[in-house]
């Protein structure tokens, strides 16, 4: 973890709020503007090449506005304003300079048929939202799709679907600071090439009932020297604190189905509750990306949760997970708590060099952590500090005898100023079925403190200090 002293959360604000909020908004009733239904060709109000005014002209007189397969309108580099209710359809091509963007008001639409857009950016502004079927791509606007403005109010049923985002910054980038997204489904959508991240749903502690699921994240590699860039899916709240608030967590969403390759790190949650991630499939996630961004390596890398699940995920020559800490200004904070990890599986047996296998701490009174399923092969499991339970069950790692131990439970950690977060007593361990060994089948666990705790473990030696 970096140790970075932030205002709102570890990962920055970042300044295209600003700029976006210049816009203006257009959400009252009367603003649903009527039109015809049949859809207005954009070639039609364009005589003088101004497609700006075209674009505003075609919207006061239709409902629809079609670009046209082949059409290609240029020098979109100002705020474009869609009424409330309108669609674009969009078959040919939008480019622009990266000042340009379309802000879509409730009820708005831009439904791709084989179009795509350069270097513009979809500006969600209101609720009953859809962006279907474009290509979105350029270096100029920090982020594809921007979701956020000052306007303290609710929007609902934002749907982004079957999209292609490429060679570009930031893909989508929430931030949620001030208002509240009440039903988003992001799905079926293809990344790659970016320098950010693909999904960033950033201090969006308004938020609820969220779903990221099916997609196709490849090559995230921040090559800019910009930090904290180069995630795949990333969500976070607002300040970590040991009481866990709602008020202040990421909550309420799933991550699934995601596929996810050539990249530093995948899926990213910090100061997170109620969530679940499933269903992924990693390869390469190594630290040849993203070198200067100052984020850790880890498929899944979870900081300062609590009360979630990530089930059946795949990790082939990859960095495994973490989960840990949240940190302000050096101070260890939010331990993660009542989490369960299930059917994970990793290989790094093709892997030239060592990295992460599964590294966890956990720990506070009445909490849990529930690990089962587990084959790890070339890579380690490592336990920090312990919740009040702790169940493991079916767990089978093997890590070179080279590298270190295959399992690590680390449990006596009183001089370290982490040790806080310790369930100091009556602590309960219940490990059944647990295989640890090197490459020679030979067994490899290291335990530091298991004394003045109630074990129940088999298919495991105990190495105790000492003894």
């Amino acid at each position: 973890m970096t140790d970075k002293n932030f205002s709102l959360t570890r990962r920055s604000f970042l300044g295209a709020s600003s700029a976006l909020a210049a816009l203006p908004l257009i959400n009252s009733p009367a603003a649903f503007a009527l039109g015809r239904n049949d859809a207005a060709d954009i070639r039609n109000y364009n005589p003088g090449n101004d497609w700006i005014r075209a674009f505003n002209d075609a919207f006061k007189d239709s409902d629809v506005v079609e670009v046209p397969e082949g059409v290609i309108c240029e020098n979109i580099n100002t705020g474009i304003i869609i009424p409330a209710g309108k669609t674009l359809q969009v078959g040919g091509s939008l480019k622009g300079n990266g000042r340009g963007r379309f802000a879509l008001q409730d009820g708005c639409k831009i439904i791709g048929k084989k179009g795509s857009l350069n270097n513009i950016c979809l500006d969600v502004r209101g609720s009953d939202c859809v962006i279907q079927g474009v290509t979105l791509s350029g270096y100029g606007p920090v982020a594809q799709i921007y979701i956020g403005g000052k306007d303290k109010r609710t929007m609902r049923n934002l749907l982004i679907d079957n999209i292609v985002i490429t060679k570009a910054n930031y893909g989508i980038l929430r931030q949620g600071f001030h208002n509240q997204f009440d039903g988003v489904k992001i799905t079926n959508s293809h990344f790659t090439d970016l320098q950010g991240d693909a999904i960033e749903w950033n201090v969006a502690i308004n938020d609820k009932n969220i779903l990221i699921s099916d997609h196709v994240i490849d090559n995230i590699n921040c090559t800019n020297g910009k930090p904290f860039w180069g995630i795949g899916i990333g969500l976070a709240g607002s300040t970590y604190d040991n009481d866990y608030p709602e008020d202040q967590a990421v909550k309420n969403f799933v991550v699934a189905n995601i596929t996810g390759s050539n990249c530093r790190q995948l899926v990213h949650v910090e100061n997170g509750k109620h969530f679940i991630i499933r269903n992924v499939k990693a390869k390469n996630i190594t630290p040849e990306f993203s070198k200067k961004a100052g984020i850790d390596n880890a498929t899944v890398a979870i900081y300062g949760c609590d009360n979630f699940i990530i089930d059946n995920v795949t990790m082939e020559n990859s960095a495994g997970m973490l989960i840990g800490y949240g940190v302000i200004k050096g101070s260890y904070k939010s331990i993660p708590q009542n989490f369960k990890l299930n059917d994970i599986r990793m290989d790094n047996t093709a892997l030239a060099y060592k990295l992460r296998g599964i590294q966890i701490s956990s720990g506070n009174a009445q909490s849990f952590v529930a690990i089962t399923n587990l084959d790890l092969k070339r890579a380690s499991l490592e336990l920090h500090n312990k919740p009040q339970h702790l169940f493991m069950r079916n767990i089978n790692v093997m890590q070179d005898a080279g590298r270190g131990p295959a399992l690590s439970m680390n449990f006596d950690l009183r001089k370290d100023v982490r040790g806080k977060f310790m369930a100091r007593q009556d602590t309960l361990l219940s490990l059944a079925n647990i295989k640890a060994v090197n490459e020679k089948g030979q067994g490899s666990v290291d335990i530091d403190r298991v004394d003045q705790h109630t074990v129940n473990a088999t298919g495991i030696n105990f190495r105790l200090p000492g003894k």
